[in-house]
């Protein structure tokens, strides 16, 4: 689990940002925050959910973006020693373009605290660092880079547990545009502390992203226990959240090769097709059982509501997330979701929830009148208007007697407000589109 981020010159984020998850110890009203919010390790609560909020254009997506920017860096290695560095530093000044990104994850792998943190200019990987933060702070290893010998070097600690042969293979494999974790990778080398560092990255920290594979996919897998898990969660939710749908059905089927070129596929597209599937291309269809007054009926996905394919959707992402212990960032989760049915939904992924932490952009602030709300959990995104830059911060202490969301949604943005109280300027809009 994730306890802090912190970005500096990446993108919006030009001044040092940190998010931490780390909740507060006040619990407000007897038995209103629930642990089901957090995990105690080692005496600090870590937050089980984030909620970001903020306008559009404030920041929350590209927090999600640095995530995954680290990740990227730390697991993949370049093909070609002479590429260089992904770089997006902040460009709306005349000086930042110049200077390094900087990246620090702290997080925990079975209860031992590490702090990962990198440094990127755009010809290299400047710095990197692994330390593990116990009650004194040991350092894995530190990786510079020398400017005489156009080299990287790298400092091994004491709780490095690599051989002297294989911290010798390392250091030499590991180029200006590569990742001390991400060569180690590549290599057949024994390290334990390493290894679980890096498989970390790679299985315990995602993002959610449109996926090649269908929802029936997803549905349908070569797990049939788990499959048979999911239907059962789906269709509980799906009947407290008052739809009427009773079932689901995967069915298997092919397309034939004339159904595909029928479809208007680019010929080369169709040959590569048919040399990889003669038979024709293995195709599932998913449809949803109703059940009514009037009995069962069998609907096609396609005529579903986008927002109850998105609320199936979500679980389907949320039982990964539980199940397979992660950290994950999903942006507009409300899409097309009702209020009240997100609610049930996040409240829910709380109560199943045991090592893993769910990070949310939204635009929905309704949530933020939520009686199960931490508000400590919330963080308020901001954009200067002058400079372009992005803050973040905590609500201030607001009295559980307060509305939270009528407070927030009074102070973000004010002379929007002001600018909508008066209809002069919508007469405006209609002389620059119709004219006078």
């Amino acid at each position: 689990m994730i306890e802090s981020f912190t970005i500096k010159n990446y993108m919006c984020y030009r001044e040092e940002t940190e998010f931490s998850f780390v909740a507060s110890k006040k619990e407000g009203k007897k038995n209103s925050l629930p642990p089901s919010w957090y995990k105690e390790i080692g005496g600090k609560r870590i937050l089980r959910l984030l909620i970001c909020v903020g306008l559009n254009g404030s920041g929350k997506s590209k927090l999600f973006s640095a995530l995954k920017y680290l990740r990227s860096l730390a697991i993949s290695r370049p093909t070609k020693t002479s590429e260089k560095p992904i770089y997006r530093p902040f460009l709306l000044d005349n000086h930042s373009y110049n200077e390094p990104t900087e990246l620090q994850l702290t997080y925990y792998i079975d209860e031992v605290c590490y702090k990962y943190r990198l440094k990127v200019s755009q010809d290299r990987i400047e710095e990197e660092e692994l330390i593990v933060k116990e009650s004194r702070p040991s350092r894995v290893y530190f990786r510079t880079y020398d400017s005489n010998t156009d080299k990287v070097q790298i400092i091994y600690g004491n709780c490095c547990d690599l051989s002297r042969n294989d911290r010798h293979d390392l250091e030499v494999n590991t180029v200006a545009n590569s990742t001390v974790l991400s060569v180690f990778a590549s290599l057949n080398l024994e390290s334990q502390i390493l290894s679980s560092n890096l498989l970390y990255f790679e299985d315990r920290i995602s993002y959610v992203k449109k996926s090649d594979r269908s929802l029936a996919d997803k549905l349908k897998t070569d797990d049939p226990d788990k499959d048979a898990l999911m239907k059962k969660m789906i269709l509980r939710l799906l009947k407290d959240v008052n739809t009427n749908i009773c079932d689901y059905e995967v069915e298997d089927h092919i397309i034939s090769v004339s159904e595909i070129e029928a479809s208007g596929v680019h010929d080369s597209l169709v040959k590569a097709l048919m040399c990889q599937f003669p038979s024709g291309l293995p195709s599932k269809t998913l449809k949803f059982i109703h059940l009514t007054s009037e009995g069962k009926q069998k609907l096609d996905s396609e005529l579903e509501s986008y927002g109850t394919m998105n609320i199936i959707r979500l679980l389907v992402v949320l039982f990964d997330i539980i199940l397979g212990k992660k950290s994950t960032t999903i942006d507009e989760i409300e899409a097309g979701i009702h209020t009240k049915a997100l609610e049930f939904i996040l409240k829910m992924y709380l109560s199943l929830a045991k090592d893993c932490q769910l990070i949310v952009a939204t635009h929905d602030l309704q949530l933020l009148n939520a009686d199960f709300l931490r508000r400590d959990a919330v963080r308020l995104f901001n954009k200067n208007r002058d400079s372009g830059t992005i803050s973040v911060k905590k609500p201030d202490y607001i009295h559980n007697t307060v509305s939270f969301f009528r407070t927030y949604y009074r102070d973000v943005a004010p002379e929007i407000d002001d600018i909508i109280n008066q209809w002069t300027v919508f007469e405006d809009y209609e002389k620059e589109l119709f004219g006078e």
